[in-house]
């Protein structure tokens, strides 16, 4: 039995769900072949053709749903798979199951329920009372409760790291590794907070492995010689601080590599950043989302000052830690006005990278609710479609201003490396030149990922090599072209 997991953009390398990695490892553990593919329709067919019984298995965030969707559909026109979907989407909008084509969802934590589904499936029974599962069976949909929360992570198997690596050797050269799970915090734009009340009673949400244990599957890492960077992907890396004074004294001595985090206004001192440092850490990443105190505290519940930010970004700064922060455009109630005091603050931060994204109101998030009530989100938008990069979903009060912010958003980055530019920047969002501006913004921020925001030896290397695959790519286009 094997389960294939299309991935959408493999092959940069730098896309590895944890989720995946923590299941994989699982059902590998009890026998299963798992493996990853591109989200290509040619490529995922290809796999297909080998006749082997699969399970086609969608770790889905909300921005790839429709993608995963049109996929699966054109799939199961030509192949007999049971199709599920899992991850953030079909965990707060669970009518996925609907969908034609789709056969179960997983809600929540996808370890054991999988492993129960893919077994089940194997030995064809049915799906119908799998906790964490809602399964389609003869038209009637079975809603399945939750099972409760994985307490100890230290007894999962370590994350299955070369279902990416033999997929994509060339081109992989940073780990993605998760050292805990649950944020304290309850900012309306994510998932958290209802990630809490959907678990309510189901046992301590938050948790994180012991520093031996993540240690264990840096030094797997370390062994298979190419990943050349860190990427720990945990909400607040800093909380609790007891966790990271013991952990990196043992990441210097036994691990070494440079290495990214996320962190939180609240949870960053000056002993701990020359702690981190010492220990590799090359960039943190730090929410400031908006600039505008009133959306930040009161539609955002960020409870942070900009005075915090600011002292914040400059203990980041002085330990010589090279500062990324997240940011949202186009929130409700915000204006133009408010997104360029958003710009302002990481001119004032000293910001090495901005990312910026517009305002994407998911479903199951607060913030959602909140414009859903309000009447801001246009009911023509399908929030499932990728254009978190291009427009925005809700309404504004005239078109010019809602050109104005999305064009922003496309030039916020390079205004904040060039600040003197900022009176340029007002007049070009003013240009109806979107198109323009969103290519501007790809190349920009290509340019910033592997020259500013990892460390320069990694990047000219990475660099070039994805443009020999870009012009290999290429030059297979135009073959073809000619071809056909």
């Amino acid at each position: 039995m094997r389960i294939l997991w299309p991935v959408y953009d493999l092959y940069k390398g730098e896309n590895q769900p944890c989720g995946i990695m923590a299941i994989s490892s699982i059902l590998k553990q009890k026998g299963y072949r798992s493996e990853v593919v591109q989200a290509d329709y040619k490529a995922v067919k290809n796999k297909l053709r080998e006749s082997m019984p699969t399970v086609l298995a969608f770790s889905t965030p909300s921005i790839f749903a429709q993608t995963y969707l049109n996929l699966n559909s054109l799939l199961k026109k030509k192949f007999d798979v049971l199709s599920v979907f899992g991850g953030a989407h079909p965990t707060y909008f669970p009518e996925l199951i609907k969908e034609e084509g789709v056969d179960a969802i997983c809600i929540g934590e996808g370890e054991y329920p999988m492993l129960e589904l893919v077994r089940r499936y194997e030995e064809g029974k049915s799906l119908h009372n799998i906790k964490n599962i809602w399964a389609k069976e003869n038209k009637q949909i079975h809603k399945n409760p939750l099972r409760p929360l994985i307490q100890d992570l230290n007894h999962l198997p370590l994350p299955d790291h070369e279902i990416f690596s033999n997929a994509i050797p060339k081109s992989i050269w940073m780990a993605a590794v998760i050292t805990g799970r649950g944020c304290p915090y309850n900012c309306t734009y994510c998932f958290n907070h209802a990630y809490k009340k959907l678990y309510k009673g189901k046992g301590k949400y938050i948790r994180r492995r012991i520093a031996d244990n993540v240690l264990e599957e840096l030094n797997q890492i370390k062994r298979a010689g190419f990943y050349k960077f860190i990427k720990f992907g945990d909400d607040i890396f800093t909380f609790p601080e007891s966790w990271v004074e013991e952990f990196c004294p043992k990441y210097k001595n036994q691990i070494g590599l440079p290495f990214s985090c996320f962190v939180r206004v609240n949870h960053v001192t000056p002993d701990l950043v020359k702690l981190m440092k010492e220990a590799g850490c090359y960039k943190m990443t730090m929410g400031i989302e908006t600039g505008n105190k009133q959306l930040r505290n009161k539609i955002l519940k960020r409870s942070m000052s900009k005075e915090d930010i600011i002292r914040t970004a400059q203990i980041i700064k002085d330990g010589g830690i090279k500062l990324s922060t997240g940011n949202i455009l186009a929130l409700p109630t915000g204006s133009i006005k408010t997104d360029f005091e958003t710009l302002q603050l990481n001119i004032d931060c000293k910001t090495d990278y901005a990312g910026v994204t517009l305002l994407q109101p998911y479903h199951g998030t607060e913030i959602h609710e909140f414009c859903k009530t309000k009447g801001y989100i246009q009911p023509e938008m399908n929030l499932q479609e990728r254009n978190v990069n291009r427009i925005s979903l809700l309404k504004f009060k005239n078109k010019k201003e809602k050109r104005q912010i999305e064009n922003l958003q496309k030039l916020f980055d390079i205004t904040l490396a060039y600040p003197p530019m900022l009176p340029l920047t007002k007049m070009l969002i003013r240009l109806p030149l979107g198109l323009v501006y969103s290519f501007i913004f790809s190349r920009w921020t290509n340019f910033k990922h592997y020259f500013s925001i990892i460390p320069p030896k990694i990047g000219w290397k990475v660099f070039w090599k994805r443009s020999k695959m870009f012009f290999k790519a290429t030059k297979f286009l135009q073959n073809r072209k000619k071809e056909l």
